[in-house]
């Protein structure tokens, strides 16, 4: 296999939609810390991109951004068992100079966050759980704008000594740095996108809301695009990114019909495409399933690379993905990883690696990863068929 290019140069230049040295491959990894076995493990980060490029493969680190509770705020947890309820109740309020917010979730057996409820997380999205969501009406907007702050001195200090840090080791190591997934003191979960309105208003309640009450899901939305544009400003005006990552799982078409995508999702993701690209860094968007109806948005959006493109689980059509948005957009992912991976032949995995580098590659543009991410149970077996098979096809130009 040719390697002319460091791994961040290989990476940008598929991002730029030209043809590397060789198609790179990047798996995401899902609370995975070892490759082969667990003696083989990892302990940080810098750890894993340095096993991992040994292989030969491509790796990111990542810039994590402080976003804080306001210090204001004020956060009271109880639990109750009323009668005619099977599990206890945990109640969580947020007191604010602007009103009082309030959940209530079922402490069901499969709760993993004990006698607390972050501010996001997936596990308060089923109506079967949530008993009261955190945002319901158009009074709960005010005490939600005032929820999150900028962080303090001391984290903003702390915050840019880990920038130096992570752009030292990613600048000797020849590395992409991206800033995606935030780290929240106080906050769990990911501060990014319509992914919050669902786990701050429930499933059923923002799509309901989207129609009939379309201005107060704007306002959450605008609420939400503060705090987003903040986590960006802050991640850019470090210098130590290349790669700006906005998380859409929830925002795709099986939740978000066209038609409410373009009014709702479009200009937000827009304007916030609109503001990396000013900084010189690319925009990269997640979404695994729901693609298909959705790529002329992408392209509307200004969108420079497209994680999550799954032909199993998420149902795209790799030649219309890479007919449709392959000149305008690098296209992440081509195979998918918990039914590929962990149930398919050697053979049928082969394959499929051979499908899509065959497709998604030619002209570049395309990065090969298995979507959504390597989860802790994938057989290494399956993995070394991948390795296999890419380190087979990969060099460029692609079929020679």
């Amino acid at each position: 296999m040719r390697v002319e290019l460091s791994s961040r140069e290989r990476l940008l230049t598929a991002m730029s939609l030209k043809e590397p040295d060789h198609v790179p491959l990047c798996f995401k990894w899902w609370e995975r810390p070892y490759l082969v076995d667990e003696s083989d493990c990892w302990r940080s980060e810098f750890e894993r991109v340095l096993k991992l490029l040994k292989l030969g493969m491509d790796d990111t680190v990542t810039l994590k951004v402080p976003v804080s509770l306001n210090p204001e705020v004020e956060t009271r947890v109880s639990k109750i068992h009323p009668a005619g309820e099977k599990y206890p109740l945990i109640v969580k309020e947020y007191h604010t100079a602007k009103g009082v917010l309030k959940r209530v979730v079922r402490q069901t057996p499969d709760w993993p966050h004990g006698d607390d409820i972050p501010l996001f997380t997936d596990f308060v999205v089923p109506r079967a759980r949530s008993v009261k969501f955190l945002v319901e009406k158009e009074e709960d907007l005010d005490a939600l704008s005032s929820l999150l702050a900028e962080p303090s001195d001391r984290e903003l200090e702390a915050f840019l000594q880990e920038a130096d840090r992570v752009k030292s080791f990613a600048d000797k190591h020849g590395v992409l740095v991206e800033a995606g997934m935030t780290s929240e003191k106080g906050v769990e979960g990911g501060v990014v996108g319509a992914d919050a309105l669902h786990w701050l208003c429930g499933l059923e309640n923002t799509v309901k809301a989207a129609y009939l009450k379309p201005e107060f899901i704007q306002r959450i939305l605008d609420v939400i695009f503060e705090w987003d544009m903040r986590y960006i400003r802050l991640a850019v005006e470090t210098g130590a990114v290349d790669l700006v990552v906005h998380r859409g799982w929830y925002e795709n078409a099986d939740f978000w019909p066209p038609r409410l995508y373009s009014r709702f999702i479009l200009p937000y993701v827009k304007r916030l495409a609109d503001y990396v690209h000013k900084h010189g860094l690319k925009f990269c968007y997640i979404m695994s399933t729901g693609i298909m109806p959705l790529l002329g948005f992408f392209k509307e959006a200004g969108v420079d690379v497209l994680y999550g493109v799954d032909p199993v689980q998420g149902g795209a059509k790799l030649q219309e993905v890479k007919k449709q948005i392959g000149d305008r957009i690098c296209i992440w992912g081509g195979l998918n990883s918990s039914v590929t991976l962990t149930q398919w032949s050697r053979g049928e995995i082969e394959k499929a690696v051979a499908e899509a580098i065959g497709i998604l590659a030619p002209g570049g543009g395309f990065i090969l990863s298995a979507i959504d991410q390597i989860f802790p149970d994938t057989p290494w077996e399956s993995i070394e068929a991948v390795l296999e098979a890419w380190r087979r096809l990969a060099d460029y130009p692609v079929g020679c």
